[in-house]
């Protein structure tokens, strides 16, 4: 089940399809690069280019976890979609883990 508690949203116009919770860059597009800005996550899925989706900035999601990730962990994006825990070095740092997770299960984390 996902669900998700958003204090703050913006309109995306969306450049790329993506699914309701993924992570959308500054492009208002799909991530897909491992510690890339992350811009919002998505709170309805983009079916068509140039649709506006509501994507949210600030706020609580249940993402998936790509590789372990413990509660308290400083995330970032992950290639494959979801969230990783930031390594040393990590530039983009857009959320904190609630829970831990499993690679593969999902996580529930705060964006800020």
């Amino acid at each position: 089940m996902q669900f998700f508690h958003s204090v703050l949203s913006d309109t995306i116009t969306a450049t790329t399809l993506f699914d309701a919770f993924d992570l959308v860059g500054y492009n208002d597009g799909k991530v897909t690069a491992d510690d890339a800005p992350v811009k919002a996550v998505a709170c309805n899925p983009a079916t068509e280019i140039g649709l506006d989706v509501a994507g949210m900035l600030i706020g609580t999601a249940r993402v998936r976890a790509r590789g372990p990730v413990a509660k308290g962990d400083k995330l970032i994006s992950a290639a494959a979609g979801g969230v990783k825990t930031a390594a040393a070095g990590s530039v983009n740092v857009f959320a904190t883990a609630l829970t831990s997770a499993a690679d593969g299960e999902f996580v529930t984390i705060l964006l800020r």
